[in-house]
């Protein structure tokens, strides 16, 4: 039967009452850290991209071999030094985690280069033979961490922080509660949270400073432009590529312990289902541009969470826009916030139909790029 006016209007202001009750602080800290996230991750990817010219999809699992790694490092210091009050700390620090991860994921970028992508360089292959062989590497290295530990490892406890800084740095701000035309705002970072933005801020700004202001970083771009030239200029071009392997692997493993850190559960796909929303980042920021990266990183994180307060109003009901459209059209639309990410992709076709170079991208794309 259908409604009549008055039901109408009554829902409609439901509607708008439940889009001004929408916790937008709250949704807003949430896409800060997803895009703190996206920052930390993308920075190994932005590297092979920008020294070596290839789409890396291996990266997928240096994430995933990242968070295992830094698991399996706990496990290593609790079976070799005894579990005690005064050695509880060192044992699950969360930065020593990380850097036994930096150190892991490293060598695995280094074997990588040593095993295959070298060995493709000197027989001449092209690029798309080097994503392909990227490919198979990930496969390969995901089903081995699923068959050596499973695919979900159980944490043994959560990671600790420098002078109980886990316990010490929170934010948890209630502005208002439930209010009649504000609803609930509020915002709740945890020590981990804070500690992702802080760190994928200060790592995007040194490997810039790396690239832009070192000997070092010369030689990447110099290399990255010709590797011949480089040669014939007196640049160790072999160690160069070594270098930014395991650099950007490194930088990878680490983010990607301190990511765990935040997640607790963890699973061999982990890494799969972050990659589009990476390549996501380093494109619409432009290959070579790291901080460009931060912004396209808030672009897509924002965007994500914008849709997914759009998508969730489109399920509620009564009162919801899914139960508007059902009384409007006749027919029901069921949305479901996991589509979220669609919309970070919507934002990078536009952004690659009138910049394909990116937003901060300072060289054209051409079709040998591509």
């Amino acid at each position: 039967m259908r409604r009549n006016k008055p039901e109408k209007f009554l829902n409609g202001s439901k509607l708008i009452m439940s889009l001004i009750a929408i916790d937008v602080l709250s949704h807003g800290a949430i896409a800060l850290v997803y895009a703190g996230k996206l920052v930390l991750l993308t920075v190994g990817l932005n590297m092979i991209y920008s020294v070596l010219k290839f789409s890396n999809f291996s990266h997928a699992e240096w994430i995933t071999w990242g968070m295992f790694s830094s698991w399996w490092g706990l496990q290593i210091l609790t079976f070799v030094i005894p579990w005690d009050a005064s050695m509880g700390f060192i044992i699950n620090n969360l930065f020593i985690q990380a850097t036994f991860a930096f150190i892991m994921v490293g060598i695995l970028g280094l074997l990588s280069e040593i095993l295959v992508f070298g060995r493709l360089r000197k027989l001449k292959a092209n690029p798309r033979s080097f994503t392909v062989a990227s490919i198979g590497i990930g496969l390969v290295i995901r089903n081995l961490l699923a068959m050596v530990w499973g695919d979900f490892p159980t944490p043994i406890s959560p990671p600790k922080l420098p002078f109980g800084l886990e316990n010490i740095i929170k934010i948890s701000i209630t502005f208002t509660y439930r209010h009649p035309i504000l609803g609930t705002q509020s915002i709740n970072l945890t020590s981990f949270k804070i500690i992702i933005i802080v760190i994928s801020i200060i790592t995007v700004l040194f490997i810039d400073y790396l690239f832009k202001n070192t000997k070092f970083g010369i030689a990447m771009r110099a290399t990255s432009d010709s590797i011949d030239l480089a040669q014939v200029s007196g640049i160790n071009t072999k160690r160069i590529i070594f270098y930014t392997w395991f650099i950007a692997a490194g930088i990878t493993g680490f983010g990607a312990a301190i990511v765990r850190a935040t997640q607790g559960r963890f699973g061999s796909t982990d890494g799969f289902s972050m990659l589009l929303p990476i390549f996501a980042v380093v494109i619409l920021g432009g290959v070579g541009a790291f901080r460009g990266g931060i912004i396209s990183a808030f672009i897509i994180a924002y965007s994500r969470e914008i849709a997914a307060i759009i998508l969730t109003e489109f399920q509620k009901k009564p009162g919801g826009l899914e139960y508007a459209i059902e009384d409007l059209l006749g027919f029901t639309i069921s949305f479901s916030p996991g589509y979220m990410d669609g919309i970070g992709f919507v934002v990078l076709i536009l952004v690659l139909l009138f910049r394909p170079q990116g937003i901060f991208g300072s060289v054209e794309a051409t079709r040998a790029r591509v």
